[in-house]
């Protein structure tokens, strides 16, 4: 049992280093609450509604809708899943379905008669 100069123990302090990681390196990064692709995307569709476009009552309802309820809704998932768009878009190059085959350096099997041999 280990004692220091004070007389407490020391027998449960492990003695293993302890290292603090920064909550920036385990944090995403968020663009006002959603991934920084998203926003982007947000950002540019509002301009173009706005100013190429035109500014109309209608333009600007569609943005105003744009950023509450898509914005919103794209915050939402960010909460979920931080990189759930950049999951999605990954998901959509591969395949639904891949067919079994075997390995490349596996023997043949050999084949079997479909007909018995007669005896």
């Amino acid at each position: 049992m280990w004692a220091t100069a004070a007389g407490t123990d020391r027998a449960n302090v492990d003695d293993r280093a302890t290292h603090v990681i920064h909550a920036s390196l385990i944090r995403p990064v968020l663009f006002a609450g959603a991934e920084p692709p998203v926003v982007i995307v947000e950002t540019c569709v509002v301009f173009a509604l706005l100013f190429v476009v035109g500014i109309h009552v209608t333009t600007v309802a569609i943005a105003v809708f744009w950023l509450t309820v898509v914005h919103s809704t794209m915050v939402w998932v960010a909460k979920q899943e931080p990189q759930m768009t950049m999951l999605y878009v990954r998901s959509l190059s591969g395949r639904d379905f891949y067919v079994a085959h075997a390995r490349a350096h596996t023997p043949t099997p050999a084949p079997h008669p479909a007909i018995p041999a007669w005896r």
